[in-house]
């Protein structure tokens, strides 16, 4: 696997690119926005970009790595995206899947909650295959959506993490089966494309359903009890 790292702190570099090393992996280093465009332009093509969500430009204000990734996913679709970032953000969560509605290959991960290189790599992995993630221990992940009962939630959680059906139901001591019809009820609870539609406008229904809920608890949140 080749990752690129692009990151404005020297000590992220010099911490975790050696250790990727180690593991086997190919890995390139980006210290800004416009050293990561310049590669990306040369021809390089990593398989995964560790890309920080805290980048500062001037004209951009804070988060102008949501930008870049915008950016980067219009020119290079076949890149996955992994945001990082040490703002606990639902909303860059959602705008992350927002990016990566019909391609997938995307996820959110807090630098400060990230326990080692063994995790980092699942969830290259993870978004490398097509999938999403998104760290578990985000504020407000865990709420209720509203629209979803506590079950439907524990899907929804669970495939935000990376996780196949096949693993939901290891997790959950359910059949497969039962995973399917749970995400057939998110789905009409959120009204998303059916699987039908779904494949005829290319979209990732994993990315959509994740992306519905978030919207969810986000209002939910807002407004707070009725």
């Amino acid at each position: 696997m080749h990752i690129m790292i692009s990151d404005d702190a020297p000590l992220f570099h010099d911490l975790l690119a050696p250790r990727l090393r180690q593991r086997g992996v190919e890995v390139s280093q980006a210290r800004s926005i416009t050293e990561t465009k310049a590669q990306l332009e040369q021809g390089l093509a990593p398989d995964v970009i560790l890309l920080d969500m805290d980048f500062s430009i001037a004209g951009e204000g804070s988060f102008a790595g949501l930008t870049a990734a915008r950016s980067i996913r219009r020119g290079y679709p076949k890149i996955a995206l992994l945001a990082m970032s040490k703002h606990d953000e639902l909303r860059i969560a959602l705008e992350m899947m927002n990016i990566g509605q019909q391609g997938g290959r995307i996820g959110y991960l807090l630098k400060d909650k990230l326990e080692g290189v063994t995790q980092l790599l699942d969830f290259a992995r993870t978004v490398h295959a097509g999938g999403i993630c998104i760290d578990a221990q985000l504020k407000g992940l865990a709420a209720r959506g509203g629209k979803l009962t506590a079950t439907q939630k524990r899907v929804v959680d669970l495939i935000a993490r990376g996780y196949t059906n096949k693993a939901i139901a290891e997790r959950l001591l359910i059949s497969e089966g039962t995973v399917e019809r749970h995400i057939a009820a998110i789905r009409r609870a959120y009204g998303l494309p059916s699987p039908e539609e779904e494949r005829k406008l290319q979209m990732n229904i994993r990315v959509l359903i994740v992306r519905a809920y978030l919207n969810d608890i986000m209002g939910h949140n807002d407004h707070g009890p009725e």
